[in-house]
């Protein structure tokens, strides 16, 4: 049985669930129109007009496989470029690249964004919304530095290639989680229009982490309120049990989880500024959520710990993945409506 999640825009309001019996995905055929793109978690079969299809390598914990749809506003236009396949259709563009580790994490990195902001600036949508990250042995020490860090490096290398001294007014919603197999899987979102990318009063901003966590910090804002016109609705980074920049309650998952919480909470209050003033519910505003565990064992109390903050019927998708930090055991997204 799968679980299919519908985003989009304006369509990222609708969040639905839809079965075609065990083993078996809904077929694009029970929407209206085309898809963008189509992201596979779980190793379900993705359909064949999926758009821009993506599997992610990741496991899903405690359920069935998942499917998320991005219908198209229009008959979408598709392409590759190098590593990267991507389709746009005159709102948004999705594209996504994957690329082997094994000579560096930092030179993939860096190969796979420099190309996604040339390929996303070249179609008209130079303005990224929001990407995802999964990175192979992301805690693992590979030629003297953290794998992790090393990516650091070459996303950050593109960032300032592209964009200058501005790269940091530039930095959008993003998650790097840990990922099985030996290639960098990224997948993004751009729009034509700028977005508003926020920041959590609660935690430094990424990019300003001190030396202590890598010799730079991490190219990414806490939020990103998608442009008139393609809303409301609220990109929330991978969000962890960090204040300031130190984590908290090492290996503590049901006290990181109440830390991650509150992080969620202000962090949309910061957006309502800009937003909504639903988005001041925190956990409950979100359509859906992406939970990202170390320890499967972990599953049953995060989710207790969860349930009463979320809406009813709000789906939550939970995955395997190490988290950034080695001493973090959970982080959660999601998009903000």
């Amino acid at each position: 049985m799968a679980t299919v999640i519908v985003e989009g825009v304006e369509g990222i309001a609708a969040a639905c669930r839809l079965w075609a019996g065990p083993g078996r995905l809904a077929p694009p055929s029970v929407l209206a129109g085309e898809l963008l793109a189509t992201v596979g978690y779980g190793g379900g079969e993705l359909p064949p007009d999926a758009g821009v299809a993506v599997a992610v390598p990741n496991a899903v914990l405690g359920g069935e496989p998942w499917l998320e749809l991005w219908p198209a506003a229009s008959p979408p236009v598709t392409g590759r470029a190098g590593p990267l396949a991507y389709a746009h259709d005159g709102r948004l563009l999705f594209g996504t690249g994957r690329l082997p580790i094994a000579g560096g994490a930092e030179p993939a990195a860096h190969a796979l964004f420099s190309g996604l902001l040339a390929l996303a600036a070249a179609h008209g949508y130079p303005h990224l919304l929001r990407v995802w990250n999964y990175l192979p042995g992301i805690n693992e020490e590979r030629d003297g530095l953290e794998v992790y860090r090393s990516f650091n490096l070459g996303r950050a290398r593109a960032w300032v290639s592209h964009y200058g001294l501005a790269a940091e007014r530039r930095f959008c919603a993003s998650s790097a989680v840990g990922a099985p197999g030996e290639e960098l899987l990224v997948c993004f979102l751009a729009a034509r229009a700028p977005g508003r990318h926020v920041e959590n009063p609660r935690q430094l901003a990424a990019w300003r982490y001190p030396p202590r966590y890598g010799p730079v910090g991490p190219s990414f804002s806490r939020l990103t309120v998608a442009p008139p016109g393609l809303g409301p609705c609220c990109f929330l980074s991978g969000t962890a049990s960090v204040v300031g920049h130190a984590t908290r309650h090492a290996g503590d998952p049901v006290a990181q989880l109440a830390e991650t919480r509150e992080n969620i909470g202000r962090a949309l209050a910061a957006a309502a500024n800009h937003g909504p003033e639903r988005w001041r519910s925190g956990l409950g505003a979100l359509a859906f959520a992406k939970v990202y565990l170390r320890r499967p064992a972990d599953l049953g109390g995060v989710r207790a710990g969860l349930a009463s903050h979320l809406a009813a019927g709000q789906p939550v998708l939970y995955l395997e993945a190490d988290i950034c930090r080695a001493d973090l055991l959970l982080e959660i997204e999601g998009v903000a409506l």
